[in-house]
């Protein structure tokens, strides 16, 4: 299922019907609640994927089992979808190039100029389409072909970085990620090769899915029962395991990731039928709030005071991203955890994991401090030896966790 952002005005969502060969559009009341549009529309054999552009003009449907991906246009008014080719099934990629057959997935980059396919089965490689993105009417014109990838066997997920910098094609049966450089200008795309996933217990995994997290420093890769995470070099797109533990058990074949504005990272299991759900603070934390800081030191003003509310919000916000922070500096702690009790209008009580996707131990250490003065060393504010507080229990391991509470900030 996919559906256009906030920002897109009327909000619809789309459906595919893998086994009957077709699309449902449906109107949301933004609490989710969805209403049909019309009936449904026929599309290729066995639709994979929905792709809808960010500015919720248009939808671009990979058929897996057909040699092309369809395409239409929306209707602003009602959410109701117009073939872009009046051909059947309204093909939008050349259904006569075999290097087109089997599109599992489409990505657009972020600005809905370029939309990149990638398409084959076994024992074919896959093959990794770029095109340009006609504004008006939706038609994709080919302006690349990278391909074929011999190391991807079934590729079957591409993304692009929120960045807009890198494209990364997820390989489901060889277990590999492809990695590249975009030219934000022309679409173009540079190979930097592929990255073998490892699974659990070093086990060879499958690799069907990836998700970036919005500061473009991480790639999630679902794997056989587990999500493995990797670093994202900021000056070129190469990938690499996170340092210390970088892979940790999810449902059972984890094939598709997503991530939501709240850095929560769900991943949809094939062979159990469940949505895992984990905690990954991404973003950075309380930026307009650390702003408003500078701000006040420098021209000599008290400082801002949150109202409560709020403040619970960046706090529980911190604990979340706590774990994604240690894993970031290469000090995680699995099988570990710290118990934070903060102080204060907002305080409460936390038990937090010390490496992403775990589950929460009994704390080896327990830190009390104020609140607010903890969200400071958090935005890089105030600097973790700055911050009262008491250690109880593994200091070591409490000085440790302070050090890298700041370690996602971005300035």
């Amino acid at each position: 299922m996919a559906n256009p952002p906030a920002a897109a005005g009327n909000q619809f969502a789309y459906v595919v019907n893998y086994f009957g060969d077709n699309v449902q559009a449906f109107t949301s009341d933004g609490n989710g609640n969805l209403t049909l549009v019309g009936n449904p529309i026929t599309v290729g054999s066995h639709p994979h994927n929905v792709n809808v552009d960010k500015a919720g003009r248009f939808v671009y449907i990979s058929n897996h089992d057909s040699n092309f991906v369809s395409g239409y246009t929306i209707n602003s008014s009602d959410g109701s979808l117009i073939p872009i080719n009046p051909a059947a099934g309204s093909p939008v990629t050349d259904a006569t190039d075999p290097t087109n057959n089997n599109p599992h997935w489409s990505a657009f980059d972020q600005t809905g100029q370029f939309l990149y396919v990638i398409a084959g089965v076994p024992p074919t490689p896959s093959t990794l389409k770029s095109y340009s993105v006609n504004g008006t009417t939706g038609v994709l014109t080919q302006i690349g072909t990278t391909g074929p990838l011999v190391q991807c066997a079934h590729g079957h997920n591409v993304i692009v970085t929120p960045n807009n910098n890198f494209l990364y094609v997820a390989c489901e049966d060889s277990a590999v990620i492809y990695s590249f450089r975009r030219d934000t200008n022309t679409g173009q795309l540079t190979n930097l090769g592929a990255t073998v996933v490892i699974g659990q217990n070093g086990t060879p995994p499958t690799a069907p899915s990836a998700v970036a997290d919005p500061t473009s420093s991480f790639l999630f890769v679902g794997a056989t029962n587990s999500v493995t995470v990797f670093n994202i070099n900021p000056n070129n797109g190469t990938i690499a395991p996170i340092q210390g533990q970088s892979n940790f058990v999810s449902g059972n074949s984890p094939h598709n990731l997503t991530l939501d504005s709240n850095g929560h990272l769900y991943t949809a299991n094939l062979h159990d039928s469940t949505v895992s759900v984990d905690q990954l603070q991404l973003t950075r934390t309380g930026e307009l709030w650390a702003h408003a800081i500078d701000i006040c030191q420098a021209t000599g003003r008290p400082l801002p005071q949150l109202d409560p509310e709020r403040m619970a919000a960046l706090c529980n916000a911190l604990m979340a991203a706590v774990p994604l922070a240690m894993a970031y500096r290469g000090t995680t702690a699995p099988g570990r955890a710290a118990r934070f009790v903060l102080t204060g209008p907002a305080g409460g009580i936390y038990t937090v994991p010390l490496a992403p996707l775990a589950q929460a131990a009994e704390p080896a250490v327990t830190i009390v401090t104020d609140a607010t003065g903890l969200c400071q060393v958090a935005v890089r504010r105030l600097r973790p030896e700055q911050l009262e507080a008491a250690i109880d229990g593994d200091r070591e391991l409490g000085d440790l966790v302070l050090a890298g509470i700041g370690s996602l900030a971005r300035d």
